[in-house]
């Protein structure tokens, strides 16, 4: 162990050198030298139709000394990574971007090598080293950019495989390692060499077997004094035959279900019993916050050019309308420029000039006008659900990835997002609602639970039809969405027509053709959006015998839950309403078939609630079914039981209607 002088030397910095190398990639190929079995391959043989595959995935981390007065330690991590592409679309992986944080060189990427690997027209092997023109960065924002290595020679049946080491001013944390990923892992391997003196606390998310092997070594350390003896532990991590994680329907962030080491620097030991606590609390990071010229030191800006909003605001009595009346003169007049981030990028100063900018930038620039009109607000982080979930026991701010504004009035509260022109104030935006978030206020942050029960995802469509002698229907129909549904609708028709008509009304699978389509209210928060159509129904024919649907635009039509196995969590983010009515007419001379049975249906916990009405009377037939989704979120484990009921459920939901001709007297 160190003696009781390391202590004092650590956070002056006395040291002259510390190195903690790399060892060999014992037991992996070398950089350059592949198998030309591996390049034959066709088919990944433990996850079949696989797009790719990551043939090696390895990892290795260690301590250097790092920069006088800067650091104390940096943390080198050397990378390599071998892809073998199977199909067409696994050349996506043939375009390798590496996101870094280069703001006053916290990051930097060095010793980039990378070569795509073929066989050529003889049967040998062909190593072709990317050249410098194919590595290049690009900037993300003023904090962070992107390494990108494209493989130019990278065709299906390539092996593609890069390097490089990325150098952090920053000892106390230690990147996590994904086994696991979007493509099938073959071989996966994380090295770590830790000064002894450094306590890491290690949490496996694993199910599959992990292979830890760990040894103990010695450095030196040379200090002013003299030179001391360090132990460094090495631990390696190792992990096979990985398949890969697919999305699928419902789905949270696909990182959360993925096989990994997450790693949190818990204390340092300096020996003889003394031992320091390193635990990050949240007071650390929201005071670091408060004083960030990204973030707390933007609320001390003033909004150029908002006197007259300022005094239109001063003039209302109540808090309630004076939010609104701020909240849509920030969305109204910025343009966001679809870069989420907790840190401004361009400030909200020259963000107001330029009317456009991230989600900090717009969303601190709401805030600030909120706080002069007397309103409390605050700014709350949040993890969106494609992001993935938030460990509130590791104090990390890197784990948000969005901004928005936390205002609470009374016994009520509202989470606002200038950035989204869809989202009526009163709903919680759809990309965090039942999630957790982070208010930056008082010394420690509170957590709030950003749960929404009143508000749903609401779907009504009530439909008209008229059946001819020939099986044609003419119909119309009424699809009102609100609140969650209305949100989602109208931003896809606000940015391409074509595809809201493609995606709610055009459907596939049954001879339909929308003659008209009309939408109503897309920009009056307060109503419905209003969806009227007009439409041809070509019913399906066997012999005397007609058959159709009464399932017509609700959204409900096809099962999206068709797997046998899930590896997520069901996530639909809100509750859920469907209401169906319809009215249907049916030709002289024919006569309905025994109609389907009324029913209601519901899962053991009431969680989803199917009831469907069905009553004919002469040629005419009236229907009511209803669908009511009490949960928003199933795990895993729920799958099978979720997904019979739900296969059940649409059976009921699609059975057809039977009308017979009738037979000449």
């Amino acid at each position: 162990m160190i003696t009781g002088l390391m202590k004092y030397a650590l956070p002056t910095l006395l040291f002259t050198f510390i190195v903690m190398q790399a060892s060999a990639q014992k037991g992996l190929p070398a950089m350059g030298k592949v198998d030309k079995a591996d390049l034959e391959m066709k088919d990944c043989d433990f996850d079949k139709g696989a797009v790719a595959v990551k043939l090696i995935d390895y990892g290795n981390v260690y301590y250097r000394r790092g920069k006088v007065g800067a650091t104390l330690f940096n943390t080198v991590y050397e990378r390599r990574v071998r892809i073998k592409i199977l199909k067409e679309a696994g050349l996506s992986y043939a375009d390798v971007s590496i996101p870094y944080f280069d703001q006053d060189n916290e990051e930097q990427i060095q010793k980039i090598t990378a070569y795509t690997y073929n066989i050529d027209g003889s049967g040998n092997i062909k190593t072709t080293e990317v050249g410098k023109t194919s590595i290049y960065s690009k900037r993300i924002n003023k904090m962070a950019s992107r390494l990108i290595i494209a493989f130019p020679e990278a065709k299906v049946g390539s092996i593609i495989e890069y390097k490089y080491t990325m150098e952090r001013q920053k000892w106390y944390r230690m990147r996590d390692w994904y086994f696991q990923g979007r493509i099938p892992t073959r071989y996966s391997e994380y090295q770590l060499n830790i000064p002894s003196i450094y306590r890491f606390m290690v949490q496996p998310s694993v199910i599959d077997k992990l292979d830890i092997k760990e040894d103990v070594t010695e450095d030196n350390i040379a200090l002013n004094d003299g030179v001391y003896t360090v132990k460094v532990l090495r631990k390696n991590y190792s992990m096979q035959n990985l398949k890969a994680i697919h999305d699928e329907p419902y789905m949270g962030a696909p990182g959360d279900y993925m096989q990994r080491l997450e790693f949190l620097l818990s204390q340092i030991d300096y020996g003889d019993g003394d031992v320091v606590d390193l635990t990050r609390k949240w007071s650390d990071v929201v005071a670091a916050l408060l004083k960030d010229e990204d973030f707390g030191l933007q609320l001390e800006k003033k909004v150029p050019e908002t006197d007259a909003i300022m005094n239109e605001v001063a003039r209302l009595a109540d808090k309630e309308t004076k939010m609104r009346l701020i909240w849509n003169y920030v969305r109204r007049n910025m343009n966001w420029n679809e870069d989420e981030s907790i840190y401004a990028d361009e400030g909200v100063v020259k963000a107001w000039n330029k009317k456009t900018g991230n989600t900090a930038d717009i969303n601190l620039m709401l805030l600030n006008l909120l706080k002069q009109a007397g309103i409390d607000a605050y700014p709350i982080l949040f993890s969106t659900r494609d992001n993935g979930l938030v460990n509130s026991f590791h104090c990390f701010v890197t784990q948000f990835n969005t901004l928005m504004v936390y205002v609470p009035l009374g016994e009520k509260y509202f989470i606002l997002d200038a950035t989204d022109k869809n989202t009526g104030y009163r709903m919680i935006p759809e990309d965090v609602v039942n999630t957790k978030g982070l208010v930056i206020k008082g010394t420690d942050g509170e957590w709030l639970d950003a749960i929404d029960d009143k508000h749903k995802y609401k779907v009504m469509a009530a439909a008209n039809g008229v059946i001819d002698s020939n099986g044609v229907m003419k119909g119309s129909c009424l699809v009102n969405c609100d609140e969650y549904a209305k949100s989602e609708r109208v931003a896809l028709w606000a940015k391409d027509r074509e595809k809201f008509k493609a995606a709610y009304f055009s459907k596939p699978d049954i001879s339909i053709k929308i003659d008209e389509l009309t939408v109503n209210n897309a920009g009056i928060d307060s109503l419905p959006l209003e969806q009227k159509l007009q439409f041809t129904y070509t019913l399906n024919s066997s012999g005397d015998y007609r058959y159709f649907t009464v399932n017509l635009f609700s959204d409900l039509e096809t099962n999206p839950f068709i797997a046998d196995e899930r590896v997520s969590d069901i996530d639909y983010g809100y509750l859920q309403d469907y209401m169906i009515f319809g009215s249907y007419t049916i030709p002289d001379g024919y006569a309905f078939e025994p109609l389907p049975e009324n029913i209601a249906m519901t899962t053991p916990d009431n969680g989803i609630q199917f009831n469907r009405y069905l009553q004919a009377e002469d040629n005419m037939l009236n229907v009511r079914m209803t669908v009511s989704f009490k949960r928003f979120f199933y795990t895993a484990q729920d799958y099978a039981d979720f997904a019979a009921f739900y296969k059940k459920m649409l059976a009921k939901l699609n059975e057809q209607i039977v009308i017979k001709k009738k037979t000449a007297p």
